[in-house]
């Protein structure tokens, strides 16, 4: 099945009297330009009958977690969860009122099972890596529970993603691609904290089929990649302070409830049915020598992205300030309820990513949250859209691919229904081709 899968997705690997003579290589690399090595040690394909112990960490496993947690409250990780099977590793979600909860509040204010009784799973690697190149092919659960890709060492945290399945009261999380940083060092201001994000729409649901994600963690940037097209890349300077992943890492895959996401007391059992599956078909980590070329710059399609020449180029309600520009001197805002746009001129059958730099600057982080979006119109009618609501500058981004009939979209910031102050600055739309 995967001999097949292999020849099929990368064209690369020479099949001959059932065996495999070529190392799979990242998807966004097909050709191995940048001499990609396969790290077997911390790599997996999850064939067999059973989790390669040699490799992983099945937490709660022998009611032992190895010193790391039992999982997000109030679901517990249930290493009964964790099956191998036809070369997939699948963590299955459960609502589960026979489980042995532990009787421990965690960090969050709930006890382990309570208000819902729901068990899921981790599994992490023994072995470490600095540098290189994560790649897995997935499907997450289509519930309300997570299912995530990430890594944990010294000082900090990676997530590749943290996939949210199904949010019936947040349509944009069931599409969502969450990239973060979070912070580990000891002594510092913003311990515990996810401290840098690249939250991105997709233009697919990630629980109704298979998909490949990719990080390139290099010692200069960091490169984020779905199905082998490129969505954002910042580097180490961009990032600043808030760059942490400077100590090897560990590779986990779980599951997890977020509260933030949705209450545990809004969860239902018919929410999970007979167990919200997260399919794992691999887990590969590549490195290689040196560093790699850094973020490369690819064409933006927007006119006056950044402002720089007031609202030329683009049509609505928004004045200039000077005051509070992310790069430069200009930004755009919206200071009652209105709308900036730019109609762009695209090719059909093409995929783009657009992203800009925003803030809500009336939300307080408490009880106050204003909320700006970013979308676009395709072929007459609204695509996509991503939303905004800190007061700080922050990048979200969202892909769409056109249509054969498609010349141009239109691309189009708002602040409506609530009205409140709204920031745009750094306005960008390319193209996100395969890699060849």
């Amino acid at each position: 099945m995967k001999l097949a899968r292999y020849c099929n997705l990368l064209m690369l690997l020479t099949c001959f009297s059932g065996s495999l003579y070529a190392a799979p290589v990242p998807l966004s690399d097909p050709e191995n330009k940048a001499g990609w090595k396969l790290n077997k040690e911390i790599s997996d394909e999850f064939n067999g009958d059973s989790l390669d112990l040699d490799k992983w960490l099945n937490l709660g496993q022998d009611s032992n977690y190895y010193g790391q947690w039992k999982g997000r409250a109030p679901s517990q990780f249930n290493p009964d969860n964790v099956t191998i099977a036809n070369g997939f590793l699948t963590i299955t979600n459960r609502w589960d009122p026979d489980f042995k909860f532990a009787d421990e509040k965690f960090n969050n204010g709930y006890y382990y099972g309570k208000p819902a009784p729901i068990t899921t799973a981790a599994i992490i690697t023994k072995k470490k890596f600095k540098y290189g190149y994560m790649e897995t092919r997935a499907k997450a659960a289509d519930g309300p529970v997570s299912s995530a890709y990430w890594t944990t060492g010294k000082g900090g945290e990676i997530d590749v993603f943290e996939h949210y399945g199904e949010n019936k009261k947040k349509s944009h999380s069931a599409k969502k691609y969450h990239t973060s940083f979070h912070d580990w060092r000891k002594g510092s201001k913003t311990f515990g904290k996810r401290i840098w994000t690249n939250d991105h729409i997709l233009d697919f649901r990630v629980a109704d089929d298979f998909h490949v994600y990719g990080l390139e963690w290099d010692e200069n940037y960091i490169a984020i990649y779905v199905d082998g097209r490129l969505i954002s890349c910042q580097t180490r300077e961009e990032i600043g302070d808030n760059w942490v992943a400077v100590n090897e890492q560990k590779v986990w895959i779980d599951s997890e409830t977020f509260d933030w996401e949705l209450k545990p007391d809004q969860m239902t059992k018919e929410d999970f049915g007979d167990g919200q599956k997260f399919v794992v078909d691999y887990s590969r980590i590549w490195q290689r020598e040196g560093n790699g070329p850094g973020c490369i710059d690819r064409e933006n399609l927007i006119n006056n992205p950044s402002f720089e020449a007031n609202l030329e180029h683009w049509q609505g309600t928004a004045s200039t300030i000077s005051e509070d520009a992310k790069a430069g001197k200009l930004a755009a805002q919206l200071t009652s309820a209105g709308r900036i746009e730019q109609e762009v001129k695209v090719k059909p059958n093409t995929t783009y990513m657009l992203s800009a730099w925003t803030k809500s600057t009336e939300t307080n982080m408490k009880n106050k949250w204003f909320t700006g979006y970013m979308g676009v119109v395709m072929d007459g009618k609204k695509y996509t859209d991503n939303r905004y609501f800190f007061p700080y500058y922050h990048l979200k981004s969202v892909q769409f691919t056109t249509t054969a009939e498609t010349k141009s979209v239109t691309v189009y910031f708002t602040n409506k229904p609530q009205g409140k102050h709204f920031v745009i600055d750094e306005v960008k739309l390319v193209e996100a081709p395969k890699a060849q």
